[in-house]
C-alpha cells in the first residue's frame, strides 16, 4: 500500500491550521487602548451625572429620560424671536453657533433673563460677532409656547406669550 504524499506542514509536526486573524489574542497594546477608551467614557458618563449638565451630550446628564410623559399633558418651548431693520418677529435659532449659547441653557436659566432683559442684549452682541455682515436685531424678544397634548399628538394650536424683550439703544 503506498502513503499519500506529505506536506510541508505534516513534515514539520505542526497539524493544526495557521490562526486566523480573528481568533488571535489581542496584544498588550491593543487591550490597552479599548480598555481606556471604555474607562474614559464611562468617566465622563459619571461626571456629567455628577454635574447634571447637556453639555457632554450623549456622555451628559440623561435627567430628561428619567421620567415619562403625561401623553394630555403640556409641551413649553422657548424660542428667541427678533426685530431686524427688513423684517420683525424672525426666528432666531438659540444655538451655539448662532447667539453663542443653546436653548436648553437659556431655559435654564429663564428667570435669570425675566429678572433682567437686558441679559439678551449680550445674545445681540454675540449674534453681531457670530453673523458678520448680517443686520443686527433692533430688538430680541424670549417667547414660550405652550401645546396642549391629547393621546400624545398636538391639540389646537399653541398659545403663545412674551417672556422678556429687550430693544437695541
Amino acid at each position: 500500500m503506498s502513503t499519500p504524499p506529505t506536506t510541508e506542514s505534516q513534515d514539520s509536526g505542526n497539524d493544526a491550521p495557521p490562526p486566523d486573524r480573528a481568533s488571535r489574542p489581542l496584544r498588550p497594546f491593543s487591550k490597552a487602548w479599548r480598555l481606556t477608551a471604555t474607562f474614559a467614557a464611562l468617566a465622563v458618563l459619571a461626571a456629567g451625572q455628577i454635574v447634571d449638565t447637556n453639555d457632554w451630550f450623549p456622555l451628559g446628564s440623561l435627567s430628561q429620560y428619567a421620567t415619562p410623559r403625561d401623553l394630555d399633558g403640556t409641551v413649553r418651548s422657548v424660542t428667541l424671536r427678533a426685530d431686524f431693520p427688513d423684517a420683525e418677529d424672525r426666528h432666531v435659532a438659540l444655538s451655539e453657533h448662532v447667539v453663542g449659547t443653546g436653548r436648553a441653557e437659556v431655559e435654564g436659566q429663564l428667570q435669570r433673563f425675566i429678572d433682567d432683559p437686558e441679559l439678551l442684549g449680550v445674545f445681540a452682541r454675540s449674534y453681531a460677532q457670530l453673523n458678520p455682515g448680517r443686520p443686527l436685531p433692533e430688538a430680541l424678544y424670549l417667547k414660550r409656547s405652550t401645546q396642549q397634548l391629547r393621546d400624545g399628538e398636538a391639540d389646537g394650536e399653541p398659545t403663545v406669550e412674551i417672556l422678556v424683550e429687550w430693544h437695541a439703544g
